[in-house]
C-alpha cells in the first residue's frame, strides 16, 4: 500500500487505514489520535518489572507517575519491623497492644478490643496476610511510640532507600492527603525487603491465616495460582485502583513486578502474571537494562492519579479476558497458618496504659471473631 506521495520533497497525501488524507487533514487526524491516546494513557495502569538479583529494570510504563500506595504502604511498616527484629529492638514475642486509635481504623481489620495483646510474630502475619489496618497501627505505635513518630521513621527510611517520589502519612495506606509513591519507588522498597531481610520472606508467602475458627485468606491471587510466586503485598483504595507488588522465582531467577491502578483484583493478578511470564521468557530482553537505583529517580510532574470516578463511581460491565490466562488452576501452597492473641512478653506499665500491669507471656487471650472484611457501604477496604 502506498503510504505517501512526494512532490518537490513535500508529502501531499497519506494512506491511513485505506483512507487518503491531505496534509491538513492528516495533522488534524494525528492530533485527535494522539490526544485520545494520551487521555487513555493517563488512566493506564503503571507497572515496572525488575530482575531482583541484578537490580535491573527490564520493563516499565508510567513507573514514575505519582500514585496512592494503598496497602502497599504496609511493606514499609513490615520493613521497619524487620529492621527492629534484626537489631534486637524487638523480638518475635514482643507485645503489640491494640489501642483505641488502632481499633478505630477502618477495615480491613481484625477488630480486637482495646487492650488486646498480640506478639510481633502474629501481628506481622495479620498485617501482611490479611492487610489488617488496626494491627498495622498497633505495630506502628509499638515501634514508634506514636503514629506520628513512626511515620517520620517511614519517611526517613524511604529517603535512605532513594524513594524520591514517596511520602507516607500513615502506617497502613488508608487515604490521606499527601500520601504518594510511584511504581518505581515501590519496586525499590520491595527489592529491599527481599535483599535485606531474606530470613523474613516466608511471611509474604502465607496464603491464609486461621484466627480461631475463621480462615482469612490473603488477597494475593498469585500465591496459589502462579507457580513460583513468593508473595509480597496487594492494596486497594478508590483513588489508586487495585495494586500489587509481587515476586516470583523460576529456574533460580527472581523477578519483581509492581502494578498500580488496575480495575479489579482479578485484573491486577492477571496483569502481574503476564508481565512475569514475559520477563521469565526473555521477551523483554533487559540484558543491558538500567539499574533500578538510577531509574526514573524523580517523579513525573503533576499530582497523583485519582481513579475514584472510574473505579468506585462508574458502573462497568465485567471485562472479558483477551487470550489465555497466565494464572493456572488453584494449588495448595500451604495450610492456613494459625494466629493467636496473647503469648507475648509482659507489657510494661505506662501512664494510662491500656493493659494496666501487663500480661504474662503464657496468657493466651480469648480470640474475638474478626469483623467482616466487607461491611455494607464501606469503600476504605484495602486488599
Amino acid at each position: 500500500m502506498k503510504e505517501w506521495q512526494a512532490v518537490g520533497g513535500v508529502a501531499t497525501a497519506h494512506r491511513v487505514w485505506g483512507w487518503t488524507l491531505k496534509p491538513t487533514l492528516l495533522i488534524a487526524f494525528l492530533f485527535v489520535s494522539l490526544t485520545g491516546w494520551a487521555a487513555r494513557a493517563a488512566q493506564d495502569p503503571a507497572y515496572i518489572v525488575v530482575d531482583v538479583g541484578r537490580g535491573v529494570v527490564i520493563n516499565s510504563d508510567n513507573a514514575n507517575k505519582l500514585w496512592a500506595p494503598a496497602s502497599l504502604t504496609k511493606m514499609m511498616t513490615a520493613y521497619l519491623t524487620f529492621k527492629a527484629l534484626q537489631s534486637g529492638q524487638l523480638t518475635f514475642s514482643s507485645a503489640v497492644v491494640v489501642s483505641k486509635k488502632a481499633l478505630a481504623e477502618p477495615p480491613s481489620k481484625m477488630g480486637y478490643k482495646v487492650g488486646t495483646v498480640i506478639n510481633v510474630d502474629n501481628a506481622l502475619k495479620m498485617m501482611i496476610v490479611r492487610s489488617a489496618n488496626d494491627i498495622a497501627m498497633a505495630i506502628a505505635e509499638t515501634l514508634g511510640g506514636s503514629e506520628a513518630r513512626f511515620v517520620a521513621m517511614m519517611n526517613a527510611e524511604a529517603a535512605r532507600l532513594g524513594m524520591n517520589g514517596t511520602h507516607f502519612a500513615n502506617p497502613n495506606g488508608l487515604p490521606a492527603t499527601g500520601q504518594v509513591t510511584t511504581a518505581r519507588d515501590l519496586a525499590v522498597l520491595a527489592r529491599a525487603l527481599w535483599m535485606d531481610y531474606p530470613q523474613y520472606r516466608e511471611y509474604f508467602r502465607i496464603p491464609a491465616i486461621r484466627a480461631g475458627r475463621k480462615v482469612l485468606k490473603s488477597y494475593n491471587t498469585l500465591l496459589e495460582h502462579y507457580r513460583g510466586s513468593n508473595g509480597l503485598k496487594t492494596g486497594f483504595i478508590c483513588a489508586s485502583g487495585f495494586n500489587i507488588a509481587a515476586t516470583a522465582t523460576r529456574n533460580g531467577r527472581t523477578l519483581l513486578v509492581v502494578v498500580l491502578g488496575e480495575t479489579s483484583s482479578d485484573a491486577r493478578a492477571e496483569t502481574a502474571a503476564r508481565l512475569l511470564d514475559r520477563g521469565f521468557s526473555g521477551l523483554f530482553g533487559g540484558a543491558f537494562g538500567q539499574k533500578l537505583s538510577s531509574f526514573q529517580t524523580r517523579p513525573a510532574p503533576g499530582g497523583p492519579v485519582n481513579l475514584r470516578k472510574e473505579i468506585c463511581e462508574t458502573k462497568r460491565a465485567p471485562q472479558k479476558l483477551a487470550g489465555n490466562s497466565a494464572l493456572g488452576p488453584r494449588f495448595v501452597l500451604m495450610e492456613p497458618v494459625p494466629v493467636f492473641t496473647g503469648k507475648a512478653d509482659p507489657v510494661k506499665p505506662s501512664g494510662g496504659g491500656a493493659t494496666g500491669g501487663g500480661v504474662p507471656s503464657t496468657v493466651n487471650l480469648p480470640l474475638p471473631r474478626p469483623r467482616p472484611p466487607y461491611p455494607a457501604g464501606a469503600e476504605l477496604i484495602l486488599q
